[in-house]
């Protein structure tokens, strides 16, 4: 049974949400403040994972 596209869009809303808040957490690990971090996803999931991902890389 095909979905409709409202529901479709909810879901990725939701997941949208998922994402945002695994990356919140990933970056309260590593120290950041409320501040920055509200600041780096308001550039975009994407912006935020590669920066977050770039912190947590060991040397």
């Amino acid at each position: 049974m095909p979905r409709d596209l409202d529901t479709k869009i909810v879901d990725v809303e939701i997941e949208d949400d998922i994402r945002r808040h695994e990356l919140r957490w990933c970056a309260l690990e590593l120290g950041m403040r409320e501040d920055e971090i509200r600041a780096l996803l308001a550039q975009g999931i994407a912006v935020a994972e590669r920066h977050i991902e770039a912190l947590s890389v060991d040397p």
